[in-house]
């Protein structure tokens, strides 16, 4: 899976951009706060329909401007698809996702036509952080690939989102206890899938984050291993055991106001040497357990879909000592990859490269080829009308 062009427009500092990237590695480098980061979020809503920094799209619209649109053209082994995003903050509809420049009205309709995986020092946090950093870490490989999860993941959170109101109006006397019992019995299908589907991933998911941590490291008492916690005690069906659960937790859901157990409480734990990295791990442990994680995340969406996903480094390599560094490109050698840094030199390994300086003059930002000093120049998939 290669990306050919990538276009902005009014997204962040970006007034204007088209870029045609290089298959292999693409180094953006220039100061703090010069653009480099905004170009691997553009990326970013093509892949998933949102920002891996913020939740409010129109954070992302240059000030001042009424529009901002994201697009790529992305080719796979099969057929060249052009996804565009775009973001209105002055509509009804706020953002507007099209995939061969027809709308879609369903962000599962996008999903997996174009696969990214991306990397940045906060990604520590799947390590030193709590449970809901490493759910959504493993909600956003799965739903990649995965139609029915990403339905599911849907279907189980609004169904979550409406028993919390109903646990909060019971406390106030305002709702029977009884109505619970239809949002409960709406959302156990969907827990079953998610839990499953999780399942699955972890078993792939598993063996592949061992090897690259071991590659990675190259310590071999360093034993890596990751696995899957159920807040739902399984006896038998998982649906029928969530049920269950929900029955025998009621009392105390009602008087905390929310839901104590279900796939929105479980938990995948990081473990080295038999015990869980949070507690004891080094700086440089943490670091290596955590791209071994986004790296295996890699793997798992090419060995699942046949397709090569697209890399996002941010930031990432002034973190690694040269032998880290040299490892991780052995890693990425094969795939399309986008890499920020304040310095060139980061990536003085690698030759087989296109390397863009980003800066910023008159407050917008610009990213040209360094060999040439030019930003190579594309049609535009379709001229978005915003009128």
């Amino acid at each position: 899976m290669k990306i050919e062009s990538l276009i902005l427009r009014n997204f962040r500092n970006y007034q204007e951009l088209i870029l045609s990237p290089h298959e292999g590695i693409n180094l953006f480098f220039g100061r703090n706060g010069s653009g480099k980061t905004n170009l691997l979020e553009a990326i970013h809503y093509c892949a998933l329909g949102k920002s891996h920094r913020v939740t409010n799209d129109m954070n992302v619209v240059r000030m001042g401007e009424n529009f901002a649109v994201t697009e790529v053209s992305v080719r796979n082994q099969l057929t060249r698809r052009e996804i565009s995003v775009r973001l209105l903050p002055h509509e009804g509809q706020k953002k507007a996702i099209f995939l061969d420049q027809k709308k879609i009205h369903k962000f599962a309709d996008m999903m997996g036509c174009l696969q990214c995986v991306i990397f940045s020092p906060e990604d520590l946090a799947l390590i030193k952080e709590g449970p809901s950093v490493r759910r959504r870490y493993l909600d956003m490989m799965i739903s990649q690939l995965n139609q029915r999860y990403f339905i599911a993941l849907q279907q189980y959170r609004n169904g979550l989102e409406q028993r919390n109101a109903i646990l909060k109006n019971i406390r106030t006397n305002q709702i029977r206890e009884t109505v619970l019992e239809d949002f409960e019995n709406a959302m156990a299908v969907p827990a079953s899938i998610i839990v499953e589907e999780r399942n699955k991933a972890i078993e792939k998911l598993t063996g592949l984050s061992e090897e690259t941590y071991y590659h990675i490291s190259d310590c071999e008492d360093e034993q890596f291993h990751i696995e899957y916690h159920s807040s739902v005690r399984r006896e038998g069906d998982y649906a029928e055991d969530f049920l269950s659960e929900m029955r025998k937790n009621r009392e105390d859901d009602i008087r905390q106001g929310q839901t104590s157990v279900g796939p929105h409480r479980d938990d995948l734990t990081v473990c080295l040497k038999k015990k869980n990295m949070k507690g004891f791990a080094s700086q440089g442990q943490i670091r290596t357990g955590a791209l071994s994680l986004k790296l295996a995340q890699m793997k798992y969406l090419w060995k699942t879909s046949g397709e090569k996903p697209v890399l996002l480094l941010d930031d990432v390599m002034s973190e690694l000592d040269k032998n880290r560094r040299t490892k991780l490109l052995q890693e990425i050698e094969n795939y399309q990859t986008f890499i920020t840094c304040t310095d060139e030199s980061d990536l003085e390994e690698n030759t087989s490269r296109r390397v863009y300086h980003v800066s910023v003059h008159d407050g917008i930002a610009n990213a040209l080829e360094k060999n040439t000093g030019t930003v190579h120049k594309t049609p535009m998939l379709f001229e978005p009308d915003f009128e």
